[in-house]
């Protein structure tokens, strides 16, 4: 007797694994609808991605862009009971995008997405100017650019510096991540002055007054860079303004030059963008009444350096 209930015993995992397993699920496809609430608008305004996603509710959706580089998620966010989602669209970039949203598999459910929606941000000025007019910074075939698809940190020298500059400098990044589609963080005050070949090697952008520069010179930007994976990426840049020059401080669109569009322009140099050959690009290397807002060329130049060229792969090394 006892050996036939240790027999018995011996044979019920057995029998319970066989028991317990059970048919697999087939797979569910995903279906994603996504309908934007204006096509085109005015930069700032405010615009919504919305839809619906069929399987189980609370699912995970994410908002994403075509790059260069392949599609990019711009934010996430999870349907409701009934499968429904919405989402602003990004409405601070100018110029046209492909936005699409995917659905992430969940559970038996697969991966979903629906058809890619164009979407146009306008300025809010009418830009000037020819579309092809901008070049790149460099003369030898370079196209020398920052990873858009990484926060790019910048800190700042006070010395020398006006009340508003640091607030004026904050501007011009502001204007030209509206353009790019970059990420600009401040990082905080440095001690090192910036020039050609002196950066803060603590952050990728330098940005402070010196005592003069020579020439009919209000502010030199620019950069270096290094080639690796056939991409040619900024390392480091840096922005010298003359604060013996006497200008207006801030933005305007009219009347002489300003700090404002001065280190706009310089930092336009430091992305990556040489001269525009246009007295009405704000590129063109002279600061007037003529170029205080960014033109057709500049909108051009700033996409080819901004996020929609691309990710660029691997991390480069510090030089």
């Amino acid at each position: 007797m006892k050996r036939s209930t240790l027999a018995v015993a011996a044979c019920l995992p057995l029998l319970s694994g066989l028991i317990l397993q059970a048919p697999a699920q087939a797979a569910t496809s995903t279906t994603v609808s996504a309908t934007l609430s204006s096509s085109t608008v005015k930069i700032g305004s405010t615009t919504t991605v919305s839809g619906t996603v069929s399987g189980p509710s609370d699912r995970d959706v994410r908002l994403e862009v075509r790059l260069a580089s392949g599609w990019r998620m711009l934010k996430a966010s999870t349907t409701t009971s009934t499968g429904s989602y919405s989402m602003t669209a990004p409405s601070q970039w100018i110029g046209g995008h492909d936005l699409r949203v995917v659905a992430p598999a969940a559970g038996t459910a697969t991966t979903g997405s629906s058809t890619a929606r164009a979407f146009t941000v306008k300025p809010s000025w009418t830009p000037a100017g020819s579309s092809s007019d901008w070049r790149w910074l460099a003369t030898d075939g370079d196209h020398p650019r920052y990873n858009p698809c990484r926060a790019i940190s910048w800190k700042f020298n006070r010395n020398g510096g006006y009340a508003a500059s640091l607030d004026d400098v904050k501007g011009a990044f502001h204007r030209l991540a509206q353009a790019t589609g970059l990420t600009f963080t401040y990082a905080g005050t440095t001690s090192v002055v910036p020039s050609s070949d002196r950066y803060d090697r603590s952050t990728a952008i330098t940005v402070g007054f010196v005592s003069s520069l020579s020439g009919n010179i209000a502010g030199r930007g620019g950069g270096t860079w290094s080639v690796h994976d056939g991409y040619e990426e900024m390392v480091h840049g840096s922005l010298a303004l003359d604060r013996s020059e006497h200008l207006r401080t801030g933005f305007t669109s009219s009347g002489d030059a300003t700090w404002g569009q001065i280190m706009e322009h310089e930092l336009g140099h430091v992305l990556g963008l040489g001269h525009a050959a246009g007295s009405n690009q704000l590129m063109n290397g002279t600061a007037s009444s003529r170029n205080h807002l960014m033109g057709a060329g500049d909108l051009s130049g700033f996409r080819a350096v901004g996020l929609h060229a691309g990710c660029i792969p691997n991390a480069v090394r510090t030089v």
